[in-house]
């Protein structure tokens, strides 16, 4: 979106789920995997271990944000569109972490260059590498997901059959989670996190007066629930036995999309626009660079400044990073892959004209 058309209260909503998984990986996760050197490995926080959540608010998030991104849009300007958004940011973030890595060898997280070669697709596990980054795996879902909605724009049906698109997405999601349980329909259609693409979806479409919107938007919400609390079953198997309450679970996600639900319709003179969009647009570089950073972090400054001197210097060195770099870089690299892309489609119409 442009900066005008953006919605504050969906970076205020940014901002919160950032937050919260950042409080997840400082919090729980290097504790009980010890990824962070073993000064860092013991007894996990408590409701630290919820915020991997933030990141199926982003989903919700992006599923209202690309039905408006894809208005007025074709596929191929909605393709543009996302590689101008993602991918300049995302190349300078996965460099700077490679960086990283490369001069915190004891951590033992991968790097190497065929990894990064592999990273600079965005596709890394495609290609038989490890991301560069563990945060990483949730852009492969965003990824999938613009996917299927440029098919869906190919084939003419995206524009004015969201809604139906919706709901059967949410049948099949709840019949894998409930009967099917593949592997591949969870991969490729993202059954887990379907409830939350949907939500923000059928948000939108609600904004647009779509008939039946909310009795869609209603079943995205109970699938959410569903593909969360399925999720969170699997988790003390890769954490070591610890206990996350289904219960508590709930009532995040419930919490999260009726604050979206509401945060969206949040005018532009509730929150001073200008800060909270810049705060907006810093979440997504700060999401890339935090969590193997992060770990290197602790590792290096814990021993000389200490645990809470730690987490001060590095969220203010992210913070400060993720401004600059979605300040400075952003709008100029989106600004020359969308003209670049303008130029390709330009050369392919005149030669099929000339043809």
């Amino acid at each position: 979106m442009t900066a005008a058309a953006r919605r504050p209260g969906l970076d205020v909503l940014r901002v919160l789920a950032v937050a919260a998984v950042a409080w997840f990986h400082f919090g729980f996760r290097m504790q009980v995997t010890g990824e962070a050197g073993p000064l860092m490995a013991g007894d996990p926080g408590g409701l630290a271990r919820y915020g991997y959540l933030g990141v199926s608010v982003f989903f919700a998030i992006s599923g209202y944000v690309i039905s408006i991104s894809t208005e007025g849009r074709d596929a191929y300007g909605f393709a543009v569109a996302r590689i101008a958004r993602l991918w300049p940011t995302y190349v300078v973030c996965m460099s700077l972490t490679a960086a990283v890595m490369l001069t915190v060898p004891e951590l033992g997280l991968p790097v190497g260059l065929t990894q990064y070669l592999a990273n600079l697709t965005m596709l890394a596990p495609f290609l038989g590498q490890p991301f560069m980054d563990g945060a990483y795996w949730s852009i492969i879902a965003e990824i999938i997901f613009y996917a299927w909605v440029g098919v869906l724009m190919v084939a003419r049906v995206w524009r004015n059959w969201q809604v139906w698109i919706a709901a059967v997405w949410l049948v099949i999601a709840a019949l894998d989670l409930a009967v099917v349980e593949s592997d591949l329909l969870r991969r490729l259609l993202l059954t887990e996190f379907a409830g939350f693409f949907a939500f923000g979806m059928m948000l939108r479409a609600l904004e647009r007066g779509e008939t039946a919107a909310g009795v869609v938007l209603v079943a995205a919400f109970v699938q959410a629930l569903a593909g969360a609390a399925a999720g969170a079953a699997k988790l003390p198997e890769a954490y070591a036995g610890a206990v996350f309450s289904i219960p508590v679970v709930l009532a995040c996600v419930s919490a999260g999309l009726l604050v979206l639900a509401l945060l969206v319709r949040l005018p532009a003179g509730a929150v001073p626009v200008g800060p909270v969009s810049l705060a907006g647009r810093a979440t997504y570089p700060f999401y890339l660079l935090h969590q193997h950073i992060g770990y290197a972090a602790y590792f290096l400054l814990v021993p000389a400044i200490g645990l809470a001197g730690t987490t001060l210097a590095l969220i203010a060195g992210l913070t400060a990073v993720a401004l600059l770099i979605s300040g400075v870089l952003e709008t100029p690299a989106a600004r020359a892959i969308r003209a670049f892309g303008a130029g390709v489609r330009a050369f392919a119409l005149a030669r099929i004209r000339a043809a």
